[in-house]
């Protein structure tokens, strides 16, 4: 949908505004609906913030960015490395262990990228590396926002709480933005393109808060591993609406990807049989 809305003429900022406003509205009705609001005292604001930031600014405007130059299938492929990422960070701020398994995902990760980046891995037109660097912006925001989110969720809010009150601060940090810088002839003219924001934003009401959700009461890296669907779901999606043919050796990056998930999580499972155990 977002390619759609990319090739359809309407500027890169006109959609991110569109489609958040949307969201931040659709979440907005459902929070009146229900009778509770988001909180936003200070120490939920900051939370609100950093997370409209890490989990949809940054790298909806990554996407923006690169999705003209790339196949939708090759963006699918790399922003997939999220759960790879949410694990390094997850290390980093000492909310999970190493071990040998997750190791031998990371490294079978590493291998799958690598593929990726190799010349006319993922199409006979080659793809400029500046934009496959910032491709590989939206997989570590995404992973910060997973780590963000378990680790300092406000207490006593609920799923659809959080996610309200992050795309209302989403909505109000693009609306004051384009007072100034948005083209407003991108509400002219209804187009193929609203339909895909329009569309995209309806999805988004849905996803944010199942994301929120597993979030809540999964934590970090088992919510990442949504990406098991996501890598082949985009790849087939870009065949089917773009017409796009993935090379070989870019479905043997595919498959060396879900191997790498499948070891962390496997991983994942068997530590808490482990505990189940001992308890």
């Amino acid at each position: 949908m977002l390619k759609i809305a990319v090739l359809s003429g309407i500027s890169y900022f006109g959609i991110l505004t569109l489609a958040t406003v949307g969201v931040g509205t659709g979440m907005s009705a459902i929070a009146l609906v229900r009778g509770r609001k988001p909180e936003f005292k200070r120490r939920h604001v900051i939370f609100y913030l950093v997370c409209a930031l890490t989990g949809y600014l940054l790298p909806t405007i990554a996407e923006l960015l690169v999705i003209g130059h790339m196949p939708a299938g090759l963006l699918t492929l790399i922003v997939s490395i999220s759960p790879l990422a949410t694990l390094l960070f997850a290390w980093i701020m000492r909310t999970d262990i190493i071990n040998r398994s997750r190791v031998a995902g990371i490294l079978l990760g590493a291998f799958a990228i690598f593929a990726i980046l190799l010349p006319d891995a993922h199409t006979t037109k080659e793809v400029a590396w500046h934009w496959l660097l910032i491709t590989l912006l939206v997989p570590v925001c995404y992973s910060i926002h997973h780590n963000f989110a378990a680790r300092c969720w406000p207490a006593g809010s609920d799923s659809y709480q959080v996610a309200c009150g992050e795309a209302i601060v989403a909505s109000l940090i693009l609306v004051a933005f384009s007072l100034f810088n948005w083209q407003w002839e991108d509400l002219q003219s209804w187009n193929q393109g609203h339909s895909a924001i329009l569309f995209m934003a309806a999805i988004s009401l849905v996803d944010i808060y199942i994301y929120f959700e597993l979030i809540r009461l999964k934590g970090p890296i088992y919510t990442s591993h949504a990406n098991y669907v996501m890598v082949i779901s985009g790849v087939l999606w870009g065949m089917l609406i773009f017409a796009e043919r993935p090379s070989p050796l870019m479905w043997v990056s595919a498959l060396l990807l879900m191997a790498s998930l499948y070891l962390i999580s496997n991983s994942k499972t068997r530590e808490l049989e482990a505990h189940a155990q001992e308890n």
